[in-house]
């Protein structure tokens, strides 16, 4: 079996969700030359108006997630993320997952072509593309590890077609509640980033190579993380591996207590 790894993010990010409302209809008259001619009234009836204002929050809400995220990628800036990631990788198992693991850096700048000519036809390909960032409240560090296993063949237009057998999505949380000292995201060194980095990359591949050989337990213990429910795997020291419906997470054991129901 060969691996993939998909580094196609390098440095960290803000996240924060876009405004949808009237967005849609409003791209929609934007693009329509009767709205166009129609005047204000029409572009305000077909929601051209939500569509700027969403924009502008958009805007807004892009603005201060990068401001955020800039004090955080200077203290990282002497890291190698995407070599700290790739070395986790060394961690899959090696009775399931082949030890030929290739590496790719793909950019948003490649167009599909070049991207096609990036993959290989072939039976039991495993492609994990890791994602990390902090939530636009500041209060979540999240890192994800997206997992396919795919077979892939060559349609009749000459196009590599990807057939998926096996996907689950990984997700490392910290809050920063939980950061030592009463640290902040802002604050921490990179010494300090390197090695909640190097954790939560490590842990993600050891929660793949415990589910793609384990089968879900219907009668584990149903409980809630905030307010998603899930059923808990297993604890390992001051982390919980839990299994709610978008996936497995590992959360800190302690943000679990006392919301167990049977």
């Amino acid at each position: 079996m060969d691996a993939e790894v998909r580094l196609t993010q390098h440095q960290i990010f803000v996240s924060h969700v876009n405004s949808t409302a009237g967005g849609a209809a409003g791209l929609q008259a934007a693009a329509s030359p009767s709205v166009a001619a129609g005047g204000f009234a029409a572009g305000a009836a077909a929601g051209l108006i939500g569509a700027l204002v969403d924009a502008a929050i958009d805007a807004h809400r892009n603005g201060v997630a990068e401001d955020a995220a800039k004090p955080m990628r200077e203290h990282m800036a002497a890291l190698n993320v995407d070599d700290l990631i790739y070395q986790s990788m060394n961690g899959l198992d090696k009775h399931v997952f082949a030890d030929n693991i290739a590496v790719s850096r793909p950019t948003q700048s490649e167009d599909e072509d070049k991207k096609q000519r990036q993959l290989k036809a072939g039976s039991n390909i495993l492609v994990l593309a890791p994602s990390y960032s902090v939530s636009y409240d500041g209060k979540t560090f999240t890192y994800v590890l997206a997992a396919k296993l795919v077979n892939r063949g060559i349609n009749q237009n000459g196009f590599v077609v990807s057939t998926p057998r096996y996907q689950q999505l990984f997700q490392y949380i910290l809050a920063e509640d939980n950061l030592p000292n009463g640290a902040h995201w802002d604050t921490l060194t990179g010494e300090q980033w390197q090695a909640i980095l190097a954790q939560a990359s490590a842990e993600t591949v050891a929660m793949l190579n415990y589910d793609i050989a384990t089968t879900p337990n219907v009668s584990a213990q149903k409980m809630t993380y905030g307010l998603v429910p899930f059923s808990l795997d297993q604890t390992k020291g001051d982390r919980s591996w839990v299994r709610p419906h978008f996936g497995v997470l590992s959360v800190v054991s302690t943000s679990l207590a006392g919301k167990g129901h049977s």
